[in-house]
């Protein structure tokens, strides 16, 4: 049960969807009458919404949970993908002030701390086994404190079992919110002042897929098209999800943010084809240069994997090939993390120093890329959202993903405006409201 004005500390690590859920836990626990404090401060309850896609994130998880139980609270309640995946892992961390729960009984939280004392639940784990996981929980209607974009939830889980990928195992199969859900709050999104909305699923793309009867997401952009107010962004696409449909739908609509974050993973169609990606380095490629001759200012993201088992020389120098030869503007570079469950989790690992290096390697080329990008919008006009000020300047972002700054009455934050960039230093764009 929660007390009138109950200190509660919440926090979410990983992903866009994860973070979705943890402002939702916020505003929820809120609603009932907590007092949500910093993560950081004293509290009876803490509330920890884990990431797993990483070693490393779910060592940060455990981290933190050691860190809250410092703090003598009355219970600390652990949830979201860590949590799904090795329940009785996290209980062992102190079963006398520790509970857990699965994703699905993550939305049913207020509900469980009405009908339960802290003490109650110490001990439990309350977890929906992801096989199980049968329909996406409704969009929680979340606001987020601080920030000029909405995040819009409309996807959950992930099918494609690819080799490395834990995502599977922790959010269950591919599930999609109906259209309905989403155009109810989207709408109160745009009641609530939002600006731009970022359109986010574990597997976007996907969406659709199992309704009945099936849609696409081009049918989901076009339903939000239809709704005065805010502009549109995607988060994560895969390659062979980015029909010619969808992007002749953004050619045409004002909405649309010309930004696309596309996952490569590697450029070897040997490693492609051991991972499970379903495409080969040569689409991945006429894809992206489809994209930058439609849309010649887009920024063009991927994520890429350097160690997966079995990666030699060879292999990475075909993906750093690829990207050298891409239209990529920016890179997100992580080393392979065996998980629990995977199909490569026993597999023979490729010496740490090399994967370092490697890593290293192709980061440097990211911010080479990055650079180059930058360099290139001296003199563009963009339309920017104003999230803050920052010194005597205010900060926003561009449709096409660019940080700007630029001089301005604070009573723009919030606002879309129009800036034409004049200096680019490394970095850090520079423009003028027009």
């Amino acid at each position: 049960m929660i007390r009138n004005g109950k200190r509660i500390g919440v926090f979410t690590l990983g992903c866009k969807v994860n973070q979705v859920e943890g402002a939702y836990l916020k505003e929820a626990l809120a609603s009932q009458g907590a007092r949500i404090v910093p993560f950081k401060e004293p509290a009876s309850l803490y509330v920890l919404n884990t990431c797993a896609v990483t070693a490393r994130a779910a060592a940060e998880g455990r981290k933190l949970i050691r860190q809250a139980l410092v703090r003598h609270p009355e219970l600390v309640l652990v949830t979201g993908c860590y949590a799904q995946t090795a329940p009785e892992e996290i209980k062992t961390l102190d079963p006398h002030r520790v509970a857990v729960l699965g994703h699905q009984e993550k939305f049913r939280l207020p509900e469980i701390l009405k009908a339960h004392s802290f003490k109650d639940l110490v001990g439990k784990i309350l977890v929906t086994p992801s096989a199980h996981l049968k329909r996406a929980e409704p969009a929680p209607l979340t606001h987020f404190p601080g920030h000029t974009r909405a995040f819009l939830r409309v996807q959950d889980g992930c099918s494609a079992r690819c080799a490395y990928c834990i995502v599977p195992l922790a959010r269950g199969p591919s599930r999609s919110l109906p259209l309905e859900e989403i155009r109810f709050q989207a709408q109160r999104f745009l009641e609530a002042g939002y600006q731009e909305i970022v359109v986010t699923g574990i597997h976007l793309g996907h969406w659709g897929r199992d309704l009945n009867p099936p849609k696409t997401l081009l049918h989901l952009l076009e339903a939000l098209e239809s709704l005065d107010g805010f502009r549109i962004r995607l988060s994560s696409l895969e390659v062979n999800e980015v029909s010619l449909g969808l992007l002749s739908w953004g050619e045409k609509s004002a909405k649309f943010c010309p930004h696309f974050h596309i996952p490569l993973q590697s450029g070897s169609a040997r490693l492609l084809k051991a991972m499970g990606r379903n495409y080969t380095p040569q689409e991945y490629l006429e894809v992206l240069w489809e994209i930058r001759r439609r849309f010649p200012q887009a920024a063009l993201g991927a994520d890429v994997m350097v160690g997966f088992p079995g990666e030699t020389e060879q292999d990475f120098e075909a993906t750093y090939k690829l990207i050298a030869q891409s239209p990529l503007t920016y890179l997100h570079v992580f080393p392979f993390s065996p998980r629990p469950g995977t199909q490569v989790f026993k597999a023979p690992r490729v010496d740490p120093t090399e994967v370092e290096r490697r890593a290293q390697k192709l980061r440097a080329l990211g911010e080479e890329r990055k650079r180059r990008f930058y360099q290139a919008q001296e003199g563009q006009i963009l339309e920017v959202l104003v999230e803050k000020s920052s010194g005597d300047l205010l900060q926003g972002l561009s449709e096409n993903y660019l940080t700007v700054y630029f001089k301005g009455p604070l009573f723009l934050q919030g606002k879309r405006v129009r800036i034409k960039v004049v200096k680019v230093e490394g970095f850090r764009v520079y423009g003028e409201r027009l």
